[in-house]
């Protein structure tokens, strides 16, 4: 079934996206005290990096579930490809040119990932369906 309004986000992913903001601008602060402008600098720029991928990823997906078979399954792999393909040169260019601290760099593209274990964990434990 093809939702109605393919613009509208589902509450979970909009969630998501509020603790994934929330746990970025904590990193950035928190290695900014403790860690300096540098490493904060790698954090900032990789949580953007994934921010900015899970937004273009979303946008992918609700697109594909309106297409019709085969041509969803072409169209999700063709953006697949273009995303990854794109985040790799920029994060090449960060390490290699820009000399962004690569931990800094991986801590910061776990933001999401970090955000959505932590949701899952928050429903598992206190939201039991209610």
């Amino acid at each position: 079934m093809v939702p109605t309004n393919t613009k509208s986000k589902n509450p979970v992913q909009k969630r998501i996206e509020y603790i994934s903001l929330g746990i970025w601008i904590a990193l950035c602060a928190l290695t900014l005290i403790a860690l300096g402008k540098g490493f904060a600098t790698g954090v900032f720029l990789g949580g953007a990096i994934c921010l900015l991928n899970n937004q273009w990823l979303a946008k992918h997906a609700r697109m594909a579930i309106t297409l019709p078979g085969r041509r969803s399954t072409a169209y999700i792999t063709w953006t697949y490809l273009l995303r990854m393909g794109t985040l790799a040169i920029i994060i090449v260019v960060l390490i290699t040119w820009a000399k962004v601290n690569v931990i800094a760099l991986l801590i910061g593209l776990s933001v999401v990932m970090l955000s959505i274990i932590s949701y899952a964990c928050y429903t598992t434990l206190f939201d039991r369906g209610e």
